[in-house]
């Protein structure tokens, strides 16, 4: 294809892949709100776990992720499962319990004091406990007391006489994208156009020592006019300052309420202090969930909000659209500017760099300056601007591969096709060493079966019996080297390294012979003849590549071990069987595979003994007769051959004796029992062993 074509096809390809992309970061803007406040719940976490690591690995990143301590001005006091255990009244709402608590806080002088308690309605019974109560909360003059918020509007403050000794005020939190509590009202306007400070404002006054006028909204702003100056708190929705949790809640000097009312608490650790009373027991119900720090009660809340406001921590609302237009943009430079010039690995490091710089903003944003940054559309960007750069790239490449694995797929196996487009060098005339197994596999007396049959019919059974096996090979993932007439050599654990190679083997033998019992019933209804196989495997090493010449080539093994694969194959006539394994092979699939040693096998053209092994049965065969009679079988022919090997042959035909009157067909039990009846009359010389000798290849 012309080079300019090529280009007009990548620049079209990309609009409508950016045009794309800029609809989806537009309709799904709630996603990524959600995403940039997980990520922004991480951060905070993150900032946490630094801060509270005492050494170690972290310890070093506190310098750039700096967190004020806890604030001294702020006491929390519980009213906790001591206090309501300890003080008979409190969980009824003694309200002499409370007068008691305030004199005590008093004598100490604290600047503000938050009584996270509603309190909704006089006592009718005993109205001089009020007025004590009353009296200690006038005297005080510093006290807030919630109010209960009812809904956007409205509020209902505390009974009559408390609410004008103090000053009532609501208490709300409020959820932000999510179900966590992220933002505290700090005022609302009511039903009759006033605007109502919040428990935590009305608070933040007191401690400052400011009037009424001296605290206002404007906007979305709230304004503290301090006499250094005016404190604007920026706010969400103009109602709502976005909470920092810059420390977990529970970091506050805390103490029981049970110590306050018996005056156990430090007087330092209330004057000039800000004191938040409020209940946090195990029958408490109000209960408000963070994104850190998971439930905490309502003091902690107040604590958190405080702190925030003293220590102008507040984290700055940002209007969604910057996400939008910077993710809009890095998707154009990266589209048309970089990824386009670049090969894969630049490109990777390119958007791997721009995402970290994307997430390093987020985390400095957040932690440092107290704004969150919405960077997860903008990443989204980057990530797939990447991906479909680097695809569409591709895309002819993959094309032609994949026209390559078309044709080669008629001449050789997909595997192997697979192998050589992953690493195209195994083209080159070479091999390599790999320990794998070889399988062959030829039918027994095919020459005379195929004497009587016309050459049609020889060629249909022929093809019926080569589909049926090569099925079977190709669902365990085997090479198929080559067909031999009749005979399959077949390969495992290459071009594809598997660990599993000689279990896969096994069972393959095992299912081809299953599946040959059924094609031989079928043709004994068709009047054909009824084909036996015989199987041969080895593992072991061998030298497995291209091999041929550099105008044709084969992808297949040779060694000395692809040979002894091959002669267990024709061993089975020996021994009477139809799969012959290598002691390597029994070995390596013992753990799933019931074998037998059969004897030491002199292999035709070699000096060396090999242990040669009948596979029996595949232990998770759902069969459990199948299991169970293979198990008799080995078990029977080893303690035989045991007994033999010690010159005990009276045991030995013993043994076989009784196992061959229940199993007649075990030809190899067969001719060890007629050897062993042979040697109860004529017994070998010292030092026999049992040795089969392959005079034919």
């Amino acid at each position: 294809m012309p080079t300019y074509l090529k280009n007009r096809g990548r620049v079209a390809a990309n609009l409508v892949f950016t045009g794309v992309l800029l609809l989806c970061l537009f309709f799904f803007q709630g996603l990524f709100a959600g995403l940039d406040t997980w990520l922004a719940d991480l951060w905070l976490a993150a900032r946490l776990k630094i801060n509270s690591s005492s050494a170690g690995n972290l310890a070093f990143l506190r310098r750039f992720t700096p967190v004020p301590p806890v604030n001294p001005e702020i006491t929390v006091v519980l009213i906790d499962d001591r206090s309501i255990l300890g003080i008979q009244g409190l969980y009824q709402g003694n309200r002499e319990i409370y007068a008691g608590a305030l004199q005590q806080l008093n004598r100490h002088g604290p600047k503000a004091v938050g009584l996270d308690v509603f309190f909704a309605a006089a006592s009718d019974e005993t109205p001089e406990i009020d007025e004590e109560f009353v009296e200690a909360a006038k005297a005080s003059g510093k006290i807030v007391v919630r109010a209960f918020r009812r809904d956007d509007r409205r509020m209902t403050p505390p009974f009559p006489a408390l609410a004008r000794a103090t000053v009532a005020a609501p208490s709300y939190f409020r959820q932000f994208r999510d179900e966590a509590i992220r933002a505290v009202s700090v005022a609302f306007t009511n039903e009759r156009e006033e605007t109502v400070l919040s428990f935590q404002t009305e608070i933040m006054r007191l401690f400052y020592g400011l009037q009424p006028d001296q605290v206002e909204t404007a906007g979305n702003e709230l304004i503290f006019k301090l006499p250094a100056g005016e404190m604007r708190v920026p706010l969400l929705n103009g109602e709502y300052m976005l909470l920092n949790y810059d420390i977990p809640g529970r970091s506050f000097r805390t103490f029981s309420f049970y110590d306050l009312y018996h005056g156990n608490i430090p007087a330092e650790a209330l004057k000039d202090r800000i004191v938040i009373i409020g209940a946090a027991s195990s029958m408490t119900e109000e209960k408000l969930y963070t994104p850190v720090s998971g439930n905490e009660f309502s003091p902690f809340m107040n604590a958190v909000a405080i702190r925030n406001l003293l220590g102008r921590s507040w984290l700055v609302p940002s209007p969604t659209w910057p996400g939008l237009v910077l993710a809009a943009a890095l998707a154009l430079v990266m589209m048309f500017l970089l990824l386009n010039h670049l090969q894969l690995f630049g490109s990777l490091l390119l958007t791997s760099a721009t995402i970290a710089t994307l997430l390093c903003y987020s985390f400095i944003s957040l932690t440092l300056y107290g704004k969150p940054a919405d960077v997860s559309a903008a990443i989204l960007a980057v990530a797939a601007s990447f991906m479909f750069s680097i695809g569409h790239r591709y895309y002819l490449e993959l094309s032609e591969k994949m026209r390559i694995k078309t044709a080669f797929q008629h001449y050789v196996t997909a595997s192997v096709v697979n192998e050589i487009l992953k690493n195209p060098a195994k083209l080159n005339l070479h091999g390599e060493e790999r320990n794998l197994t070889i399988f062959f596999s030829d039918i027994e007396g095919f020459t005379a079966l195929s004497e009587g049959m016309s050459p049609l019919d020889v060629v249909s059974l022929l093809n019926e019996y080569l589909t049926a096996m090569t099925d079977i090979i190709f669902k365990f993932d085997w090479l198929l080297d080559k067909y031999e007439g009749d005979a399959i050599m077949a390969v495992f654990g290459a071009p594809v390294d598997q660990k599993d190679h000689a279990i896969r083997a096994c069972r393959c033998a095992l299912e081809n012979q299953r599946a040959l019992k059924k094609l031989r019933e079928k043709w004994k209804q068709e009047g054909k003849p009824e084909i036996r196989a015989r199987i041969g495997i080895n593992t072991g090493i061998v030298v497995v590549g291209n091999m041929g010449s550099t105008m044709r080539f084969d992808y297949t093994v040779i060694g000395d071990n692809v040979n002894l694969a091959a002669r267990l194959e024709t061993g089975n006539k020996l021994f009477g069987t139809e799969i012959l394994v290598s002691e390597e092979t029994a070995t390596l699939a013992e753990s799933v595979i019931i074998s037998r040693c059969l004897a030491k096998l002199k292999v035709a053209g070699k000096t060396n003994l090999v242990n040669v092994y009948e596979v029996l049965a595949d232990r998770n065969d759902p069969d459990r007769a199948v299991i169970t009679l293979a198990e008799r079988a080995r078990d029977a022919y080893h303690a035989a051959s045991a007994e033999l090997q010690n010159r005990n042959f009276p045991a030995a035909e013993q043994i076989l004796q009784a196992y061959l009157a229940e199993n007649p067909g075990d030809h190899p039990a067969k001719a060890l029992h007629s050897k062993v009846k042979g040697f109860m009359i004529v017994p070998p010389p010292p030092g026999w062993e049992n040795i089969v000798t392959q005079d034919i290849k």
